[in-house]
């Protein structure tokens, strides 16, 4: 599998789901976590059960342990873990996994947070479940309080760190670009990325899938 573009699809909007199977990403992640408002998540649930989508290529974001069930119940490829911290924790949840799946599930840790980089060579080496990383620089630009500017260098050590701690695996995944409408900036960051060593990026929006597809 590569990982050159991975469209994420909010899990409770119907027609954005829809279309994105009708698209040439990479692959799919239905999100069950901020995208899809508190109130939706067991909505989302329900109206990603109904669709006949390609589970060979799709991935559930979930918002917490409890949709473990759902993705191993439902027979998903695998879960994009949001703010992935520590071996212990991947440890956990493969454990509960492994009581549940029906099928072998992969797990791609969210690297969102400062503690989850200090710890991003015992994530990377843990082979179990664990082929590719993702990264996240939204969530851990907030949480430090750093603004990031069109040329993100204020996140470029980061990026370097997360490509060395990757040497064993799959090139990992870049950020997600906001500002969906300027794919000039959009193309740009993934140039960027792809010499540092990145081996796909995060799309949030059907415009960006073909540059990344096309640079990647």
């Amino acid at each position: 599998m590569d990982y050159k573009s991975v469209l994420f699809v909010p899990g409770h909007e119907e027609k954005k789901i829809q279309k994105a199977y009708t698209l040439k990403s990479s692959l799919v992640v239905l999100d069950l976590e901020s995208t899809v408002p508190d109130n939706k998540k067991n909505i989302a649930k329900e109206i990603i059960k109904k669709f006949s989508v390609d589970k060979t290529k799709t991935f559930i974001r979930i918002n917490d342990e409890s949709d473990l069930n759902f993705v191993a119940e439902e027979k998903f490829k695998g879960i994009f873990l949001p703010f992935t911290e520590t071996r212990k924790q991947l440890e956990n949840i493969s454990n509960r996994l492994s009581s549940i799946e029906k099928i072998k599930t992969e797990i791609i840790p969210i690297m969102e947070s400062i503690n989850g980089l200090a710890n991003l060579k015992e994530i990377c080496n843990y082979g179990e479940r664990v082929k590719v990383v993702s990264f996240g620089s939204h969530d851990l630009a907030k949480s430090i309080n750093l603004v990031i500017s069109p040329d993100e260098k204020e996140i470029l050590e980061f990026r370097k760190n997360i490509v060395n701690h990757s040497s064993n695996i799959e090139k990992p995944i870049d950020t997600s670009y906001l500002d969906f409408k300027n794919l000039k900036g959009f193309e740009k960051s993934c140039n960027l990325v792809k010499q540092l060593g990145f081996g796909g990026k995060a799309c949030i929006h059907p415009d960006q899938i073909e540059i990344s597809n096309k640079i990647f």
